[in-house]
């Protein structure tokens, strides 16, 4: 026969031990669902990083062909264009000024164009400029347009198409065997009234889009660019694209994701391949493009595996404690059992902050401190990963995207009339002299001292890297005197730097601007970045005259 004692131990344990079980499974549950949560939030932030990184870029491109557009719809004299050649020539000589000008600003453009009815004015008529390897643009002379049949694309599609299609379009990229490059185009077709002036254009090298898409890094993440018509146009695997109906492997299952019903829903896909799983998330880019980004499970969910040996770990603990304190210290763990069960849900749901105030020194002691850890090193994962979508991985400090999402919020403050703050913008001197007689090696040691020395002034945490040598920091509302003193302080910053740098014999100097947002004036934020990168650049044109070098860029 069972004593009283036996069997209650017996109750008790067989209690416990399923009790235990049940939420220890309840918790697996809910800590593996955050997890996958919080993993595909990671990738769905990473998307939308890359993808306004890109849409930013052709935004400004598609802008700056529709400002020259509307230019030559509101200033041409139509009867004078068609004819008198002195006429066309001097509106040809304005228009050339006007989009290189735009394509400085813009940067990484490989020609501008306007091209007008070969029929009426000639194969070769209108201009076409093209980058210099040194910089600026050079006059190259015209296609003739007359000498190609309407379907060359790689001659003259740039030409055709748009006007086939009747509006600003984006061209799939395609080789121009004109000047020998990889190319995107956005061309649009100048029509005034009913009567055909001409097709203007810029071009972007691909390499640019390439740079973007390689430089994605979370969990062993690729990147690919697709056509609107399915074909593969750059993986780190294909560098010269493939078409879709020659896809196997890996590029042929994540292929089934680039329909529209998995496009731009903010959520990622399952797929598989040799038994190996992948996440897959697609947008559409401003060109009517696909960016799909693919990320192995087994990268995304490491943290899965340490947790359930940390849970196993906690379960073997408790188990032993059962068995030998059961006898007479049973109030005195059900309790704490319970109380870190509800404290691992609670961890598992999100709340990442919860507090775990039980501390012995004991097994139930260690369990609570395990939970602690996995809440700690859950909250350092997701920080991490967040870190890893807003931080510029040369400089350390904030990226393009992170800028995005700051200006968003000041955007916001602004329509609710509650902004209050200071940009201040900064362009490094010198980079491409460096880069072109040190090399690029150089070029990223003084990016990397620039932002070092803007940090040690202004502070890390608004400091933001929004082009390749191109600095923005955010701070509160200052005076005039207040934001002469920082700039003192900067330029002796600098001064003590130059004098102690031996890295490389160059001079680091940095252009600085800064425009302070005032609700009078401003009524967007373009409009006060636009005041601070005046001021900037009129710093920077004060700096190359004092060196006897008039450009207005480095």
């Amino acid at each position: 026969m069972k004593s009283i004692r036996t069997r209650l131990i017996a109750s008790f344990m067989g209690t416990i031990i399923l009790l235990f079980f049940s939420l220890s499974a309840i918790g697996i549950y809910y800590t593996m669902a955050s997890i996958d949560e919080n993993a595909a939030t990671s990738m769905v932030l990473l998307s939308n990083a890359t993808t306004k990184e890109l849409d930013s870029y052709f935004s400004n491109v598609e802008q700056a062909v529709s400002v020259e557009e509307d230019y030559l719809l509101s200033t041409v004299d139509i009867a004078e264009y068609k004819s008198n050649e002195e006429y066309r020539n001097e509106v040809y000589g304005i228009l050339q000024d006007r989009m290189v000008n735009a394509a400085q600003i813009i940067t990484n453009i490989e020609s501008v164009y306007f091209r007008p009815d070969p029929e009426a004015y000639g194969g070769t008529s209108g201009f076409f400029m093209a980058a210099k390897d040194t910089g600026g643009f050079q006059s190259v002379t015209p296609t003739n347009i007359l000498k190609y049949d309407k379907d060359d694309r790689e001659h003259v599609a740039w030409y055709y198409e748009p006007i086939q299609n009747g509006q600003a379009m984006w061209l799939e990229p395609y080789s121009n065997e004109n000047i020998n490059v990889y190319m995107i185009s956005y061309v649009a077709p100048v029509y005034l009234g009913s009567d055909f002036l001409g097709v203007i254009g810029m071009d972007i090298n691909m390499n640019l889009v390439h740079l973007v898409i390689d430089k994605i890094d979370y969990q062993n993440s690729e990147g690919a660019l697709i056509s609107e018509g399915g074909n593969l146009l750059y993986h780190a695997d294909y560098n010269g694209g493939l078409l879709k109906e020659d896809f196997t492997g890996e590029i042929a299952a994540e292929s089934v994701y680039f329909e529209d019903s998995y496009i731009d829903t903010g959520k990622n896909y399952e797929y598989s391949v040799d038994s190996k799983y992948y996440r897959v998330i697609v947008s559409r880019l401003e060109n009517d493009m696909l960016l799909a980004i693919s990320t192995p499970e087994s990268e995304m969910f490491k943290m899965q595996g340490r947790m359930l040996v940390q849970l196993g770990i906690i379960l073997v603990f408790a188990l032993v404690l059962v068995i030998f304190v059961s006898m007479n210290l049973t109030k005195k763990i059900v309790s704490p059992i319970l109380e870190l069960t509800v404290a691992s849900s609670r961890i598992a749901k999100g709340e990442l902050d919860q507090e775990i105030v039980f501390q012995s020194k004991d097994e139930i002691g260690s369990l609570a401190d395990s939970i602690r850890k996995i809440s700690v090193e859950l909250k350092e994962y997701i920080d991490y990963i967040h870190d890893q979508a807003y931080l510029d991985a040369m400089t350390g400090v904030r990226n393009k995207g992170a800028y995005l999402a700051e200006e968003k919020r000041l955007e916001r403050l602004i329509r609710e009339r509650m902004a209050s703050f200071t940009i201040y913008v900064f362009d490094v001197n010198g980079l491409k002299r460096m880069n072109d007689t040190k090399g690029h090696e150089f070029g990223d040691m003084m990016i990397k001292d620039a932002a070092l020395n803007i940090r040690d002034v202004f502070g890390r945490d608004q400091l933001y890297r929004i082009g390749g040598d191109e600095f923005v920091v955010f701070g509160p509302s200052q005076t005039e005197s207040e934001i002469q003193r920082r700039f003192a302080r900067f330029d002796e910053q600098i001064r003590i730097f130059n004098e102690e740098n031996v890295k490389y014999e160059e001079e680091l100097a940095v252009s600085k601007g800064v425009a302070v947002y005032d609700a009078e004036l401003d009524n967007e934020f373009a409009d006060v970045f636009a005041r601070a990168d005046e001021d900037m650049y009129r710093c920077k044109a004060k700096y190359y005259e004092s060196h006897g070098d008039r450009r207005r860029r480095s």
